[in-house]
């Protein structure tokens, strides 16, 4: 039976020369429109029955957003999360939401406005002196030629947070 065995002794060699200059990286995020947590109301949306009623068939509210233009509508994506709990404990979703009790919550973009849908009133609302239910919104400029991948999960709030540098 043979061992051969190599052990690393001595000094390390000199520093190896410096590598080529890399390619130019994607543009930051300085160019991402963001609001702050808005308290946002939603309004009933209903409709008269033939025998006098007044049915509600929805909810609905309508968020300015200035900075929201035409051209930014034609390539850029428009994001909008809900903080359900307070901004202490924060639990946020992307939009548009689907939950398996059948709520949701739709999104749609205009010019300088955002309008949200849903088939509950789902407003932001306050108890003990915190506020649940805050929207954001974040208006990403299609600056960039597409790519295979993208570097953020869009739908995941808290990797977003970090890849943007949001401060909430």
């Amino acid at each position: 039976m043979f061992m051969i065995s190599c052990g690393k002794e001595g000094a390390a060699g000199p520093e190896g020369p410096a590598g080529p200059v890399g390619p130019k990286g994607d543009a930051g995020s300085g160019s991402v429109i963001y609001s702050a947590w808005l308290d946002v109301s939603f309004k009933a949306d209903t409709i008269h029955l033939a025998n006098g009623t007044i049915d509600t068939v929805g909810f609905y509210t309508t968020i300015d957003a200035p900075k929201l233009t035409l051209a930014l509508l034609s390539k850029a994506d428009v994001k909008v999360y809900v903080n359900t709990n307070d901004a202490s404990d924060p639990e946020i979703y992307p939009l548009p939401y689907n939950a398996i009790s059948g709520l949701y919550i739709s999104v749609m973009a205009y010019t300088q406005k955002i309008q949200l849908y849903s088939n509950a009133d789902v407003g932001t609302v306050s108890a003990n002196g915190k506020k649940y239910q805050q929207y954001r919104y974040m208006i990403v400029p299609g600056d960039v030629t597409a790519r295979s991948a993208s570097p953020v999960n869009w739908s995941d709030y808290a990797a977003v947070q970090v890849y943007l540098g949001l401060k909430d």
